[in-house]
């Protein structure tokens, strides 16, 4: 038994017993009066936010002054998880908070089992001071912090002091809530002060960057707003907002431009002129709005707090805003996932302060030559600073040497962007993040000869000699590359200036010596590998994301051996198909990690494979943001660690990640993980060791062979035809109607009931269906597999089959296609199967018949209830068919 100054802890049985013998004594011991104090009874319930629901939530007590409440307490029974109710408390004091414009008056919440007592700000969820039941006695230290917080004075003093000062309310809001808020600023720009969608955005990058700027200097002078998701700060420290504009408009009609804007101009003029900055604005640039405008999008974005969304977002604002509003799908060569920035930062493993046998310390330089609006480089940064503070040896000073040295001089980007300017962007990014912007260039970096072009701006041109300098250093001049090239973007013999950058290209030319000939156009993602293995330093590595059709596609055997011959092959990490979906591409991609052979080094190692289910998907295409963007993070975190994890062990050579390993051998053709990691049919040793019944799938069924009969030449043929549709359920249904000779195809095959029909594309999603009676006559394309089950083979046994899990994974294997699988039928005919045995066949058939019995009735189920209720009502007139075959509106 253990006592305190209000009880012995045996008196607790529930949560009624630590109520009375501890949380009133409590209160009366921090001084408040019986008035002060609003119990449950009379505490108005509200409902509380919970994930995508709500639920009602009130607490046990609410204490009050002046009228006001200040804090709120819940209590819970001896034993109780107190944790599990922070997210309740907070958001009922969210609730109420909401109701005051410029305040926030409800500052903390108390949770209390007895035996453990927790104090927090309203709006965290991190505990600001822990309370055992044996610290409640006076002259204990916790406890009188706890009363020093919470006490009638405590509370009173604090409602003193921000009276005295007012205060100005930020909102961390989702990146729904920031994109729609962006939409709106630059629609009101473009709207109101009449510019182009392009000039709008222009000048709209000011003025968000002007905001960027005020949030990061309130998160420097306050790091505590980190962690909260309402900010309450003093109103004097917030420059970018509507009542600074007005305080100065007597003085200048557009203060956020001649003041603030200004002063930014002038900051970044001083560091361009000592070379510690590049251009991010011209000298005599202006915000191009009318005070009218600025004064409503400031406004608009003056309570989000932008600046720590999400730690993961933080320099994301810009990608994010071009993708939702300025450039679409053109971004895809920009923009790359979040969680695939993480990873491939983490994957380069860059060096940083390496102690040298001479006494000084090395670091590693990266580049990225199409760095778009900078997310790798940024990301970089940061690991490279997290790896300097971990170096104990160095002193506060050192390090921040060290840190200075690293974004000023070992990272490098390069972007050919011109409209708008995207190395610009990825420079004011870099500046928000602690800068490196000093040595991102605007230029063509697959042109070797960086070539000054006519339309090229002073400034441009002197920025294209610097760059020159660097990238004709003889023997390379970075350790690392980290990027995503252009998927898309191809360069061609129809410009004088793209016919010369090719010239200088090894892979742009196709055979030896007298039978050498040009290649009339090459793919920049090729270009750039063979750029970068210039710029690299022998030992150097490189990793890139790549499309796996480069990997995998017969067209690009010669580009596969240029670089085993000028690479090692580290590790290749297959991403998910929808890894790229945020940019609309329908491209399947991998990680490639590749090592800049020295002179003489020959030879593959093994090689790491790795296939990613969740790295990628974090950041869908749709704007809205659900429940599950937040579960397809976490699996992306946890898989971005495993795939470090076991990365590091391949590297020394630790077996236990040999399933993940394939011989050099494997790569001397494909080098897609689905090829050389993973062996289609792979469980048929396992299945004959079980006994189980293995058989190919050619042994169960006749492929469909058309003639005249049952072919439709769609060039000599008039008549209607309905598509047979087979959706992704196993279910199929009538299409479009339409006539065969407006088909694209010039050859349409007839279906029977009874076949078993697979669609090549979809086969892998589960595409297949047996024919219905319903729709016996109707028609498919070549894109389609038609199949019958020899005789006493049941088909629903094999559509069942066919749909599994193991048969779609082994089908995916067998097809080579890459980012659109197709299945054909020599796929199909070597797909490997175990059979049920006849009691299961016929309990799986019965099943299947049954189901087939009871969707039947209820078809005709459904069918007479609608007959009765429009019978019944006469709601089925034939003036509202009538109106509806004359008024419906355009499918």
């Amino acid at each position: 038994m253990t006592q305190n100054k209000f009880c012995n802890d045996n008196v607790f049985t529930n949560e009624a017993s630590v109520e009375t013998f501890f949380i009133n004594r409590l209160l009366e011991d921090l001084g408040y009066s019986d008035q002060q104090i609003i119990p449950k009874t009379s505490i108005q319930e509200l409902r509380i936010s919970r994930g995508s629901r709500s639920a009602p939530y009130k607490p046990d007590y609410a204490i009050q002054l002046d009228g006001t409440v200040r804090w709120v307490l819940d209590a819970k029974a001896p034993g109780e998880e107190l944790t599990n109710y922070i997210g309740q408390c907070s958001g009922y004091c969210l609730m109420i908070n909401q109701r005051y414009r410029n305040a926030n008056p409800v500052r903390y919440f108390v949770l209390s089992n007895g035996f453990y007592t927790q104090l927090y700000n309203w709006d965290s969820e991190e505990v600001i001071l822990e309370l055992s039941f044996a610290d409640f006695v006076d002259g204990n230290e916790k406890y009188n912090r706890f009363k020093q917080i919470l006490s009638n004075d405590g509370i009173a003093n604090m409602v003193s002091q921000n009276q005295q000062v007012q205060h100005h309310i930020l909102y961390k809001k989702t990146l729904e809530e920031v994109n729609a808020a962006f939409a709106w600023c630059h629609q009101q720009i473009y709207k109101k002060d009449a510019m182009s969608q392009s000039a709008a955005f222009e000048e709209f990058v000011k003025v968000v960057f002007l905001k960027l700027l005020s949030d990061r200097k309130l998160l420097r002078a306050h790091p505590d707003i980190a962690n909260r998701t309402v900010i309450e700060v003093p109103v004097n420290e917030v420059k970018f907002s509507k009542k600074w504009i007005e305080e100065r408009e007597a003085d200048t009609p557009n203060p956020l431009d001649t003041i603030q804007f200004r002063e930014l101009l002038n900051d970044l003029e001083r560091e361009i002129l000592v070379g510690n900055k590049k251009r991010i604005f011209e000298p005599n640039e202006r915000i191009l709005l009318s005070p009218e405008t600025i004064k409503g999008v400031v406004e608009k974005l003056e309570d989000i707090f932008l600046f720590g969304i999400d730690a993961d977002l933080n320099g994301r604002l810009f990608e994010t805003f071009l993708n939702a509003t300025m450039r679409g799908k053109d971004l895809g060569q920009f923009f790359t996932p979040r969680s695939v920035v993480k990873l491939g930062a983490k994957l380069a493993r860059m060096k940083v302060g390496v102690l040298l046998d001479n006494g000084s310390r090395y670091t590693e330089s990266v580049l990225d030559a199409c760095c778009g609006t900078g997310g790798f480089l940024i990301e970089v940064l940061g690991e490279m600073w997290r790896k300097v503070d971990s170096l104990n040896t160095l002193t506060l000073a050192e390090k921040d040497a060290l840190k200075n040295e690293i974004a000023l001089r070992k990272i490098f980007g390069v972007d050919v962007g011109r409209e708008p300017a995207i190395a610009r962007i990825a420079r004011m990014n870099m500046y928000l993040h602690g800068d490196g912007g000093s040595s991102i260039f605007q230029a063509d970096a697959l042109d070797k000869q960086v070539r000054i072009l006519p339309n090229d701006s002073l400034e441009i041109q002197q920025e294209k000699n610097q760059l020159r300098a660097l990238v004709q250093q003889p023997g390379g001049f970075v350790d690392v590359v980290l990027t995503n090239p252009p998927f898309a973007k191809t360069y061609d013999r129809t410009t004088a200036n793209e016919a010369a950058i090719l010239d200088e290209y090894e892979l742009a030319f196709s055979g030896e010596g007298a039978r050498r000939t040009a290649r009339n156009s090459l793919k920049s993602s090729l270009m750039f590998i063979e750029r970068y293995y210039d710029l690299l330093k022998p030992g150097g590595r490189m990793i890139t994301v790549i499309d796996d059709g480069i990997l995998g596609g017969d067209d690009y055997r010669r580009f596969r051996q240029f670089i085993r011959e000028k690479f090692i092959v580290r590790a290749v990490i297959s991403l998910p198909g929808d890894a790229f979906q945020r940019s609309l591409a329908r491209v399947k991609t991998s990680i490639l990690i590749l090592e800049k052979r020295r002179n003489g080094e020959t030879g593959q190692p093994s090689v790491f494979m790795y296939p990613c289910r969740y790295v990628g998907i974090d950041d869908p295409s749709r704007q809205r943001v659900l429940p599950i963007d937040r579960e397809n993070r976490r699996r992306a975190e946890e898989e971005i660690a495993t795939v470090l994890t076991h990365y590091e062990a391949f590297l020394q050579g630790d077996p236990s990640v040999a399933d993940y390993v394939v011989s050099g051998d494997r790569i001397s053709d494909r080098m897609d993980v689905k090829s050389c990691l993973l062996k289609p049919n792979r469980n048929v040793d396992q299945w004959e060791a079980a006994g189980r019944n293995v058989i190919k799938f050619s042994e169960l069924v006749d492929l469909v062979e058309f003639s005249e009969n049952n072919a439709i030449d769609t060039r000599e043929s008039d008549d209607f035809v309905t598509y047979l549709r087979v959706r992704y359920d196993g279910f199929a249904e009538a299409g479009d109607e339409i006539l065969a000779s407006d088909s694209t195809y010039s050859r349409l095959y007839i279906v029977s009931a009874g076949d078993i029909v697979l669609s090549n594309i979809g086969a892998t999603y589960g595409s297949c269906a047996i024919v219905p009676a319903e729709l016996d006559g109707c028609v498919v394309t070549n894109e389609f597999t038609i199949f019958r089950p020899k005789e006493g083979v049941d088909p629903r046994v094999i559509w069942m089959l066919l749909r599994t899990p193991e048969a779609r994974a082994n089908l995916l294997l067998l097809a080579t296609g890459i980012s659109r699988t197709r299945v054909k039928w020599e796929n199909l005919a070597n797909l490997i199967l175990p059979l049920p045995d006849p009691e299961i066949t016929e309990r799986v058939a019965q099943a299947i018949r049954e189901a087939e019995e009871m969707e039947q009735a209820s078809i005709e189920l459904r069918h007479n209830a609608r007959e009765i209720l429009e019978t019944h009502l006469d709601l089925a007139n034939n003036e509202a068919n009538d109106i509806l075959l004359a008024f419906k509106p355009p499918r």
